[in-house]
């Protein structure tokens, strides 16, 4: 009866450590220094069967795209959405003017019925919602928004309540992705960043942040990425945005180019970008790395190659760079260095690139000081095995012990 016990507490133990084991190995994953985890995703304006199903292979667990009832729209939200839905990726819903079929007429009745039937209709696979797309930007003025902070509140507020009315535990997510840097060259002169930062200070001011679980922002370099610009940027507004909102911040946007007509862009830089950028961002502690985008777009946007697949369906090396991100397989990469003598612009042709310039000068700012990125914590794929025989057999030693201990055997011709 007592060896029975014993096999019974020695198969419990094996199999508790062996849970332990496994939940070690997500977690390296997913873990920073400072505890917090990052999903990984991609922006998608269409995708194939065989994308999504690499995507879904390589830990890239989500997918952004703009949510439309419009089958001609350039947002082919319906396949991407049902193939997302296929292979269980996570799926982030963006409301904004395609919802609105770029009406310029819309009201806020108009805007509360169609995120009504967004949400009845693709519901059962979005759980989380970003409201409107860069709304500091006067280019997405559009219908009832008017640019103000007032209006935006309006739209948060009603999509908050309409969202959270059918689907209490949904997560909405407020700003629409506020830049984190637009300057087209290498000065810190960044007119629209800080525009985007005092617009968000009246959206807080006026109680916005009551109408939304966490705050988007986006981040493009246009043109070289120079970490003590660019970077210091990223760096600098994202902590100004977590400590004005205290939410958690979801990067719902963030490319380089891998070709360009107006500056040398490569695919070597594109990727390096990534490989820098991600590291960055996880040690700033956001929630989510979503990459603009997923496949260079020629048809919507002419000459688009924000890309991980190029024109033809080729991957680009930027996509096995985010694979080894992703899983924790970081890949050295060289930095940058500015030089006085480059002068990269980028044209803007889409929502990945800089507004118009303002009729205002653009305000020179102190350059902000760039915070350490951490280094993920994570255990190497080869060594997995090696830790769980290692827990097992401890946990088991110890479960002798203890049983015997408690449990004495008795000596043979003792009485």
């Amino acid at each position: 009866m007592k060896i029975k016990k014993l096999s019974i507490i020695i198969l419990f133990f094996l199999l508790a450590s062996t849970v332990a084991s496994v939940s070690l190995r997500t977690t390296s994953l997913e873990q920073t220094v400072g505890g917090s985890t990052m999903f990984s995703g991609v922006l998608a304006h269409e995708m194939t069967a065989a994308e999504v199903q690499l995507l879904a292979e390589s830990n890239i667990t989500w997918v952004s795209c703009d949510v439309t009832f419009n089958p001609s729209d350039i947002s082919e939200w319906h396949k991407v959405y049902s193939l997302a839905r296929q292979y269980h990726l996570s799926v982030l819903g963006v409301l904004d003017q395609h919802l609105m079929n770029y009406s310029s007429t819309f009201t806020l009745n108009d805007w509360s019925d169609a995120v009504t039937q967004a949400v009845l209709e693709f519901g059962s696979v979005v759980k989380t919602w970003e409201v409107w797309n860069e709304p500091s930007i006067p280019q997405n003025y559009l219908g009832y928004y008017n640019g103000t902070a007032q209006a935006y509140i309006s739209m948060l507020q009603t999509a908050y309540n309409d969202i959270k009315s059918i689907a209490p535990s949904d997560t909405v997510i407020g700003l629409g992705g506020a830049p984190l840097y637009t300057s087209d060259e290498p000065s810190l002169s960044d007119t629209y960043a800080a525009q985007a930062y005092n617009w968000t200070q009246q959206v807080v001011q006026l109680g916005g942040m009551s109408y939304c679980d966490a705050i988007a922002v986006h981040a493009y370099p246009y043109g070289q990425y120079y970490p003590e610009l660019a970077g210091a940027s990223f760096t600098y507004y994202l902590q100004q945005y977590s400590q004005l909102c205290d939410k958690p911040v979801w990067l719902t946007e963030v490319g380089q180019e891998s070709h360009s007509t107006n500056w040398t862009a490569t695919e070597s830089g594109q990727s390096a970008f990534l490989a820098q950028t991600y590291s960055l961002f996880q040690g700033l502690g956001v929630k989510a790395y979503i990459w603009y985008e997923l496949n260079d777009n020629y048809t919507a946007i002419p000459d688009s190659n924000f890309g991980l697949f190029d024109n033809n369906g080729n991957q680009k090396p930027a996509f096995d760079t985010f694979v080894d991100e992703a899983n924790g397989l970081t890949v050295p990469t060289a930095t940058p260095t500015a030089s006085p003598t480059q002068n990269p612009t980028a044209t803007p042709t889409s929502s990945a690139s800089p507004p118009p310039s303002p009729t205002q000068p653009a305000t020179a700012t102190s350059t902000p000081t760039p915070t350490p990125v951490a280094t993920p914590l994570s255990i190497p794929e080869e060594n997995y095995a090696i830790v769980l025989i290692a827990v097992s057999i401890a946990t088991l030693i110890v479960a002798i012990s203890v049983y015997i201990k408690k449990h004495p055997l008795p000596i043979k011709g003792s009485t």
